[in-house]
């Protein structure tokens, strides 16, 4: 049978879809992917990945929004999909009516965190809500990411309860291990950055630099501890992309600079080996004040053993246990942010601990196994026809996923 995934840019479909992808490939699904033409859509249909290039903007706009709709609805004609698969806001919202319009019989919204949150003036939450609960009539089933979406969906009435089921989010747990690293890439990798060997602990964060992601005040923070720990570093990882509505990464690095704190921090733009530049740090950090669905390099970091700290955020705050493996903070307060990370950075005992926790804690709920079940499982309800036995590297033993499914209490979901 044929689905189609539908996303807004390269780096979703790669990062946050291709693995879920290759297991519904694997399960004998013809999968389809749309994205809008960039280096890393293009990388991937080149690794093999059937990729349609629409452009989709990630923004309200209305006459690129109109053509993206008329594109979509043409392709989903002609190809005839069994199921539209659609994820982010704007794709999402065009992804819905098009599938609507060209008669596709099921419609799938995985929400990786509704664009409404506790972080938005209330005429944009309200506005936001509103797209959401119009495209409600239109969506088969929704999947949320975080706990908090799934039980908002009920609460707030936005759509039937038999609508919407808790995916929750995962990470490849076996690539995503400290067991992994080589210790002699390790110290290349180090000394690729300039960072001495003295030098340390190493605190680090990953995502696009874009203003809602706090990084602002992550820098703050790190010139209030730049006293008390002088060789102490910040590693940044990711960039900004040339779709970015409001481009951040200019003034970031002039922050640094008029702080006095540019030669400790770096940033290293977009990259693939994630494991091993999480395996550099000490503690991760991920100071978002946007609405996150369930994070997914909070969950990287934590499968790599790190002692966490994040803001009180939906998703963050599901993910990180306060006093167990890290340390909820008030977004956009740098001084709480310094204040938790220096207690960190001043025991390496508690680091440990909490790092054990976080790896305890993905190996029990975030192994991006169990979400992959799931939606085969969702998608057998809604009558798609998916093979009985995956390939060899994806079968994982029954009594890890009850063991994993009762630990969350998904039975009822």
């Amino acid at each position: 049978m044929k689905v189609l995934h539908i996303c807004s840019i390269g780096v979703t479909a790669k990062v946050l879809l291709s693995p879920q992808i290759n297991y519904l490939q694997s399960r004998g699904l013809d999968v389809h992917i749309v994205c809008s033409s960039d280096e890393v859509a293009k990388a991937l249909s080149q690794q093999g990945y059937t990729l349609h290039l629409i452009n989709i903007d990630r923004k309200i706009a209305p006459l690129g929004n109109l053509m993206s709709l008329v594109k979509l609805f043409q392709l989903m004609q002609r190809e005839q999909y069994d199921l539209v698969h659609v994820h982010t806001s704007i794709a999402a919202f065009l992804g819905r009516i098009a599938a609507k319009l060209a008669g596709v019989p099921r419609i799938v919204y995985t929400a990786h965190g509704y664009p409404f949150h506790d972080q938005l003036p209330r005429a944009k939450y309200w506005f936001y809500f509103g797209l959401e609960k119009c495209c409600a009539s239109l969506t088969d089933l929704f999947l949320t990411q975080s706990y908090e979406d799934w039980v908002d969906s009920s609460r707030l009435r936005l759509c039937p309860a038999r609508k919407v089921r808790h995916l929750n989010n995962g990470v490849d747990s076996q690539r995503f291990s400290r067991e992994r690293l080589d210790p002699k890439q390790q110290q290349m990798l180090r000394q690729s950055f300039h960072i001495p060997l003295e030098a340390g602990p190493i605190i680090g964060t990953i995502g696009r630099l874009t203003r809602e992601k706090g990084f602002a005040y992550l820098i703050e923070a790190f010139a209030q501890l730049a006293a008390q720990f002088p060789q102490a570093r910040l590693l940044i990882v990711g960039s900004e992309l040339k779709t970015d509505p409001d481009p951040f990464e200019a003034e970031l690095l002039q922050r640094s600079l008029a702080l006095g704190i540019r030669d400790r921090i770096v940033f290293t733009g977009f990259r693939d080996d994630i494991p091993e530049l999480l395996g550099l740090l000490d503690v991760f950090t991920l100071p978002t004040y946007f609405g996150e669905g369930l994070p997914r390099s909070i969950l990287e970091a934590m499968a790599m053993g790190l002692p966490i700290v994040t803001t009180d955020i939906r998703g963050c705050r599901e993910a990180v246990q306060p006093d167990v493996n890290g340390y909820i903070v008030p977004p956009r307060d740098s001084s709480q942010l310094a204040d938790a990370l220096t207690k960190l950075l001043a025991d390496p005992a508690l680091r440990q601990q909490f790092g054990r926790a976080s790896r305890d804690r993905v190996e029990r709920e975030y192994d991006e196994r169990l979400v992959f079940q799931r939606l085969e499982q969702a998608y057998r309800d809604l009558g798609l026809v998916v093979a009985k036995q995956p390939t060899a590297e994806w079968v994982l033993s029954g009594a890890a996923v009850i063991a994993a499914e009762n630990s969350m209490g998904y039975g009822g979901h």
